[in-house]
């Protein structure tokens, strides 16, 4: 009786551990990333975040779009492996990473894109793409300054050059008194009356 009790709780045992085994890592891994901006000015740096569910021990594999510069990560430096535009992180529990790209001096745009793996489950999956553009920050021209008391002086400098031309036109005219002019214009002796 003792044998029977012993394999019939052994397959108790066996029976339970099958059914509770799957639900100790029941939640299935994701990964979202955001942007601290989406529309980077040209040459700046910004934040790259991914948020973590569902990881215990695996890893991620981030690739940066071409022109952009992988700068720094808040990671241990032991966990991570930067090769070209590729930054693999591993992971240990965590639920955020969170990295630093310079992007390109130029407008540009470009595609972030990602896969994780998790080790205890033997999954992959991949990290939604994200797009992301440079756009060059327009700048507004300056307007011309204007100097205080600019048109006064214009006029004063239009005057003094006009009035030796107004004398010049004025001399041998005279009023008559009527509102009438005299001019030497006509003949030797003769006065030419205008109105």
């Amino acid at each position: 009786m003792n044998t029977n009790y012993k394999t019939i709780s052994l397959i108790v045992l066996s029976i339970f551990m099958l059914a509770v085994a799957p639900c100790v890592n029941s939640i299935v891994p994701a990964a979202t990333r955001t942007l601290s901006a989406a529309s980077p000015g040209p040459d700046s740096i910004f934040d790259v975040t991914l948020n973590l569910s569902g990881f215990q021990i695996g890893g991620v594999v981030e690739t940066i779009p071409d022109g952009f510069t992988f700068v720094r990560t808040t990671h241990p430096a032991n966990r991570i492996y930067v090769s070209g535009q590729k930054v693999a992180f591993v992971v240990i529990n965590d639920t955020a990473l969170k990295y630093s790209v310079r992007a390109p001096a130029l407008e540009q745009r470009g595609t972030f894109c990602g896969i994780w793996y998790d080790a205890l489950n033997g999954t992959t999956g991949d990290i939604k793409r994200t797009e992301v553009s440079v756009r060059q920050i327009p700048t507004s021209s300056p307007k011309p300054s204007s100097t205080p008391g600019f048109e006064a002086v214009l006029a004063v400098t239009v005057l003094l050059l006009l009035y030796p031309l107004l004398l010049f036109m004025k001399k041998g005219r005279r009023e008559t008194g009527d509102g009438r002019w005299e001019t030497g214009e006509g003949r030797e002796g003769e006065v030419v009356t205008r109105k």
